[in-house]
C-alpha cells in the first residue's frame, strides 16, 4: 500500500477531463478518466502477488456490528490481503451517527481498541479526524485548484460516480507499494454507496494494478440501523 497524496488523484482526474465543464458527469466518462488516471499515477509495486485470481468475499453484517467485532476480522489478516469496511449510514439518524462516534473512539482509546490502516470519509461528514490514522476525505478528491480558483467537481458527479471515484484513490492505495502489506479500510459512508465494492474490482481489473486480484480480499458492509 501507499498514500497517493489527495490534491494529485484530483488534478490528475480534472486535467484528464473527469466532466465537461458546467454539465452533470457521464458514467462513461468519468469511468474512463479515473482508469486512465490510476495507470499514470501508480507508482510502482514490489512483491506482487502470483497464482490464479481470487473472487472477493463480501458480505452483509448487522447495524449493530461493533468495532470489536471488525477488529477480529482486521486481526485475522495476514500478509497480502485487503479489507474494506463500508460502515453504512443514513446521514440524519441519530443511531447511525452514534455508532460512527463510537467506532473513532475506538480508533482514539489509549490504546486504542480498533486498528485500521486508512479512513475515509464521505464529502459533508463532520466527525473529527482520527488520531494517528491516515485520512481521506472525499471532497479532497474532487477540489482542484484551478488558475486561483478552487473548484469541486465532485458537485457535477452523481451518487454513482463519487463511488467510482473512492474506488479508484482505494485501487491506487492498494496496489502501489509492498504488495505483502496487510491493508485495514474503513468508509465512514452512506450505505448506498456499496457499489464502491464492484466499481474497485472493475478499476482494479482493467488498470496495471490487476494483480491486486491475486490477493485475498475481504469486502465488509455493516448496515445502516435504518
Amino acid at each position: 500500500m501507499k498514500l497517493i497524496v489527495q490534491g494529485t488523484y484530483a488534478k490528475e482526474l480534472f486535467d484528464n477531463k473527469v466532466v465537461d465543464p458546467g454539465v452533470p458527469g457521464k458514467d462513461s466518462q468519468v469511468m474512463a478518466t479515473i482508469l486512465k488516471s490510476t495507470n499514470y499515477l501508480f507508482d510502482g509495486a514490489t512483491n506482487k502477488p502470483s497464482g490464479p485470481d481470487l473472487t472477493a468475499t463480501s458480505t452483509k453484517n448487522r447495524a449493530d456490528t461493533t468495532p470489536t467485532t471488525v477488529q477480529r476480522l482486521y486481526a485475522a489478516q495476514q500478509a497480502t490481503s485487503t479489507s474494506i469496511v463500508l460502515l453504512g449510514e443514513l446521514h440524519v439518524d441519530p443511531a447511525d451517527r452514534q455508532r460512527a462516534e463510537n467506532y473513532l473512539a475506538a480508533m482514539n482509546a489509549t490504546p486504542p481498541t480498533f486498528s485500521p490502516s486508512l479512513v475515509v470519509f464521505e464529502r459533508g461528514l463532520t466527525y473529527k479526524a482520527p488520531n494517528d490514522i491516515p485520512l481521506v476525505r472525499e471532497s479532497n478528491l474532487t477540489t482542484v485548484n484551478s488558475h486561483g480558483n478552487m473548484i469541486d467537481f465532485g458537485m457535477q458527479l452523481s451518487r454513482a460516480q463519487r463511488s467510482m471515484v473512492v474506488a479508484g484513490y482505494l485501487a491506487l492505495y492498494v496496489g502501489s507499494g509492498n504488495q505483502q502489506d496487510i491493508n485495514r479500510i474503513i468508509l465512514f459512508y452512506g450505505a448506498n454507496h456499496d457499489d464502491i465494492y464492484k466499481y474497485f474490482d472493475y478499476i482494479v481489473s482493467h488498470t496495471s494494478v490487476s494483480f491486486v486480484l491475486k490477493e485475498k480480499r475481504d469486502f465488509f458492509n455493516i448496515r445502516s440501523n435504518v
